[in-house]
């Protein structure tokens, strides 16, 4: 039939003998149809379709593969913008992390560094360490913390203990001098432990101190150092009232001292004071006898000037004190001429040189040396309470007062070796030793003299008889000798195994010296009034500094600017400390208290001070 297949083929099963497989045909004719009249489209048409299918698939998965690029495309760049952000986030957060460290790291340094120039070298230290910590390679830091260590181990460290130790000290000196009635040396010393703690048992400090001020004031005055008396019961006077009789005693005092100080300056002012002061109390001291010279001063002033009128006049006025037939003539003398001429009146002829009190210095008389550019050599000048300022020598430094006469060795670098002089009249009063010596120092009995002289290129202590009898006698190599109140002297030099610093020695026997510091720059000492306290200075710190030093064990540092400070000396009540300075750009003298407070700004002394270490200041009633 028309369209039907052929049935299929089998294996005859007529035998079970093996018979060969009739050949097969091609598998070409097996698929193509049977009736190729109907044409039917059974595997053509299936091609086609499946043609179709795949281009619609391939269109489908290629628009699929497009979308998933662009989404992965999109996916990694928005993983690199994350990426990128963590990054710089993490880049940022490092960069300011290391900044953060930066500056932790200068924060520290800068903080050792002031520690250092503070003299707070242990804290120096702490700092310099925790830099190089978060810094192993800070070189600055290493070089400081080397300098802070060296510094440590050469200066003398203060503590509380220290002080506390140096306030025991003082206040036992005072018990033993109160008990001998020695006031001076008791007021002296309680001075010095209020300058250094106020506060260290207040009352009995303060009862005993009154108590000395009081008694070593009266007998100044009575021995007419008058001056010192005053001040002793000003001191008093701040503690508590004094009674009717001190007040009084101190008021004449210084009403004489006031008039005094007009003396050969003005004598008219002078005669003013003298008048009124003779005219309440004439039995006051040799207050007739003042007024007396005063008048015939003035009057044989106004003489050589042709003032003949007014020179009678005070010729008449001197007689009225004391009868005298030399002053009577030349009143008639002068009443003479007075009665033919027509005098021509005096118009600022006489000097008015009142001098100013300088602020901070109210005691005593400080000699200092100042610099002259145009010689290029020193120049020595003193300072008075009243105001007043002499010069004293030229072409001379080193000064020291003699105590109780107002004369001052000085070093004389035009003719050589050293000198004296009375600052008033400034002529040079005797040579003490011969030219090549330096730093002249007086016994406090001003007997002898020590001073230092450089002898083959080494320098020695020598010690000599002020009145050049004798030979002189060497003492210890060394130089910058300081004697004093005690009958030490102090000065700088090495001991037997080369050690350097100050050595404090009793020149009356034959021991070596005791050397208290450690440091051939431990120079210009200077003894407390009382005689129990040294003041130095050392640049063991980094710069000039002044140290306070008991001889009996203890030290206290006075200045740590990071200016230079030294040449200190006492004042004459061992209160306060003068000292020059360079803290304002310029040399200065300044006077401060034993704790370094209070510090007051004195003189200037100029732009130049060539050589300062060498110098010396010197601060006496």
């Amino acid at each position: 039939m028309p369209g039907t297949a052929a049935p299929p083929f089998t294996q005859p099963q007529a035998s079970r003998r093996a018979v060969p497989a009739p050949e097969a045909a091609p598998l070409t004719d097996i698929r193509r149809p049977l009736n190729e009249d109907t044409r039917s489209p059974v595997v053509p048409q299936a091609t086609e379709l499946s043609s179709k299918t795949a281009a619609r698939l391939g269109k489908r998965w290629l628009r699929l593969v497009r979308r998933l690029l662009v989404i992965l495309l999109a996916l990694a760049v928005f993983v690199a913008v994350v990426v990128a952000s963590a990054y710089m986030g993490l880049y940022a957060g490092e960069r300011d992390r290391q900044a953060a460290r930066l500056e932790v790291i200068q924060t520290h340094y800068d903080a050792g560094v002031q520690a250092l120039n503070d003299g707070r070298f242990e804290r120096a230290i702490a700092e310099f360490q925790y830099v190089l910590q978060l810094d192993p390679q800070h070189a600055l830091a290493k070089q400081s913390l080397a300098e802070a260590r060296t510094r440590l181990a050469a200066k003398p460290t203060p503590t509380l203990e220290v002080v506390v130790s140096l306030s025991e000290q003082l206040l036992e000196q005072a018990h033993a001098s109160f008990a001998q009635q020695d006031w001076v040396a008791t007021a002296r010393t309680l001075t010095q432990l209020r300058a250094l703690d106020p506060d260290y048992y207040r009352e009995t400090v303060e009862d005993m101190l009154f108590t000395s001020l009081y008694n070593a004031g009266i007998a100044f005055l009575e021995q007419d150092a008058l001056e010192v008396g005053i001040s002793n019961l000003d001191q008093a006077i701040a503690l508590r009232p004094l009674d009717a009789n001190a007040v009084n005693q101190r008021n004449l005092a210084a009403r004489y001292l006031d008039a005094l100080n007009y003396w050969g300056v003005d004598w008219e002012v002078c005669i003013e004071r003298f008048t009124a002061l003779y005219a309440t109390n004439p039995g006051y001291k040799d207050v007739a006898q003042r007024l007396y010279q005063a008048y015939l001063a003035y009057a044989d002033y106004l003489f050589t000037q042709g003032e003949m009128c007014p020179a009678e006049l005070q010729y008449a006025q001197a007689l009225r004190l004391y009868a005298d037939p030399a002053v009577d003539q030349k009143r008639a003398e002068a009443a003479q001429v007075c009665l033919v001429a027509t005098p021509t009146p005096l118009d600022g002829v006489t000097p008015h040189l009142t001098p100013q009190p300088v602020p901070g210095f109210t005691y005593g008389r400080l000699a200092y040396p100042v610099y002259n550019s145009a010689s290029g050599s020193y120049d020595i000048y003193a300072l008075y309470a009243d105001g007043r300022i002499l010069r004293a020598a030229s072409g001379a430094d080193q000064p020291w007062w003699e105590l109780g006469t107002g004369r001052l060795a000085y070093r004389d670098k035009v003719s050589g070796g050293v000198k004296m002089v009375l600052p008033e009249e400034g002529i040079p009063l005797q040579l003490l030793a011969p030219q090549g010596q330096a730093w002249p120092t007086l016994a406090p009995d001003s007997r002898r003299v020590a001073y230092a002289a450089a002898t083959d290129g080494q320098w020695t202590i020598y010690i000599a008889n002020s009145d050049g009898s004798g030979e002189p006698r060497r003492l210890a190599a060394g130089w910058a000798p300081a004697w004093g109140a005690s009958g030490w002297l102090a000065y700088t030099g090495c001991d037997a195994d080369g050690t350097c610093g100050i050595i404090l020695d009793n020149p009356d026997d034959e021991q070596p010296g005791t050397r208290l510091t450690g440091s051939e720059n431990d120079i210009a000492v200077s003894w407390a009034p009382a005689g129990n306290l040294l003041a130095y200075m050392t640049n063991v710190t980094g710069n000039w500094d002044i140290i306070l030093l008991n001889p009996q064990g203890g030290v206290q540092q006075l200045t740590s600017a990071a200016s230079d400070e030294g040449l200190p000396a006492w004042s004459p009540d061992g209160g306060r400390l003068a000292f020059v300075s360079n803290r304002d750009g310029n040399w200065a003298i300044y006077v401060m208290q034993l704790d370094g407070q209070n510090v007051q700004r004195l003189l200037d002394l100029g732009a130049a001070l060539p050589g300062w270490e060498n110098q010396r200041l010197t601060w006496a009633p």
